[in-house]
C-alpha cells in the first residue's frame, strides 16, 4: 500500500502533502475535464520548432543571425503539468504549475522580454511599499 503513495507540494507554504498515486491521477484529469481541456492526437513541439526556426531566421533586424542557433532548443519538448494540492480548499483540488523550460519558444521569449526592457524605459521595475 505503501508504494503507491507520493509526496506533492502543497498550494501554500512550505508544505508537502502525502497521498495516494490514484488520488493525485484522479485530481488531475478532473481538473483537466472541468476546464474543456481535449486531447489532440499528433505532438505539435517538432512542427512549432520548425515553424520557430524558419521565423527566427527572418528576423534579422531583431536577432543577429548567430544567435539563432542559442535561442533555439536542441531537443524541445512539450510543457509539462505538476499539480500542487490546495489543502485550504474544500475537496483539496489541485492548482496547475507549467514547466516550459524546454518547450521551443522558451528562450526566445526570455530573450525577447529582455529585448523589451533594454528599450523601454520604465521607471520603477519593482515596488514597494513601507508598513506604517
Amino acid at each position: 500500500m505503501a508504494e503507491n503513495a507520493i509526496i506533492v507540494k502543497a498550494d501554500k507554504g512550505k508544505t508537502g502533502v502525502i497521498l495516494f498515486s490514484d488520488d493525485y491521477t484522479a485530481k488531475v484529469h478532473t481538473f483537466l475535464n472541468d476546464n474543456n481541456f481535449q486531447t489532440i492526437q499528433t505532438n505539435p513541439t517538432d512542427i512549432f520548432q520548425k515553424l520557430l526556426t524558419k521565423t527566427l531566421q527572418q528576423c534579422n533586424l531583431i536577432i543577429n543571425k548567430n544567435q539563432i542557433k542559442y535561442l533555439l532548443q536542441k531537443k524541445p519538448q512539450a510543457p509539462t503539468l505538476k499539480a500542487q494540492i490546495k489543502v485550504h480548499k474544500p475537496g483539496n483540488p489541485i492548482r496547475p504549475v507549467i514547466n516550459n523550460m524546454n518547450a521551443p519558444a522558451y528562450k526566445i521569449s526570455k530573450y525577447l522580454v529582455n529585448k523589451v526592457k533594454e528599450y523601454l524605459n520604465l521607471e520603477h521595475q519593482f515596488t514597494t511599499k513601507k508598513a506604517p
